[in-house]
């Protein structure tokens, strides 16, 4: 295992130098200045709420595994809400490598003492992780966002079968599934949940290979939580509700519920066609 480690490690090192480090203005593709400077334009967006993520060296860094990602994946290329995924890996190997406390990791100052060697760790094990999760959801990040329609259109029907009232309130107030749910994909949940929830959701999602898939019932169980206060609500209130939903207030605990019905859900209805 170290061994493959070692390589692995390796192997991102040599890329950046190749991909990052070479990178010119004057001579690269307009493709490649497109998304390097999208990146660029994205990463003060990144997760704004938590400090770590608007120090310069980190920025630095998430900038290096997203080109490098965008370059060695032509077929989807970076999008924006790709600059989301990485956080939590970065968040986590930075506090496996130094040993620090959430709050530590959170607030930044773990990057006053972490050396050149640790920082080049977690990069790289930041690349993989990331490349090996995007993998399981490529279709999501597609040019047309297909992936990402169907689910949600899946979304949609699920919600159906389980709550008809709640859609036809939603469908009587104008509000199509798209104007809400498109994040709730594109991001993994991670715009709407707190870190720690965000862990818990994502220490299932690594382990399973069909995450993608599963991400649609863990929706339907976190809109349908709201589902009697949405419908006491009319267009403006609930799309404002929906796109600050009061859900980075919860505990991992929550999400333990979540990811439970979501799970009962996901039995029940993978074999019908929805």
């Amino acid at each position: 295992r170290e061994d493959k480690m070692a390589r692995l490690r390796s192997e991102y090192a040599d890329a950046v130098v190749n991909y990052f480090d070479k990178y010119d203005p004057d001579r690269a593709s307009a493709h490649d200045k497109v998304t390097y400077n999208q990146i660029f334009v994205d990463l003060p967006r990144t997760n704004p709420a938590m400090a770590l993520f608007q120090i310069e060296d980190v920025q630095q860094s998430l900038h290096r595994i997203l080109y490098v990602w965008a370059i060695r994946h032509p077929g989807t290329g970076y999008v924006q809400g790709i600059n989301d995924l990485v956080t939590p890996f970065f968040f986590v190997f930075l506090m496996e490598v130094t040993g620090e406390d959430e709050e530590s990791v959170s607030c930044g100052r773990v990057m006053e003492h972490i050396t050149s060697e640790q920082m080049k760790q977690v990069e790289a094990d930041c690349y993989h992780c990331l490349t090996n999760m995007l993998d399981k959801a490529q279709d999501n990040y597609v040019h047309d966002s297909k992936g990402i329609q169907e689910k949600v259109f899946r979304l949609k029907r699920i919600i159906a079968r389980l709550d008809e009232k709640l859609v036809a309130h939603l469908e009587s107030n104008d509000v199509e599934f798209l104007q809400f749910a498109f994040r709730w994909f594109n991001c993994l949940l991670m715009r709407e949940l707190s870190m720690p929830c965000t862990l818990r959701l994502w220490d299932t999602y690594v382990a399973d290979k069909s995450f993608a898939s599963f991400h649609v019932y863990v929706c339907a169980a976190v809109l349908l939580h709201f589902s009697k206060q949405l419908q006491a609500m009319d267009f403006q209130d609930m799309i404002f509700f929906l796109q600050k939903m009061p859900t980075d207030e919860w505990e991992p605990e929550q999400m333990e519920v979540i990811l439970a019905q979501a799970y009962s859900w996901c039995q029940q209805f993978s074999d019908s066609h929805m």
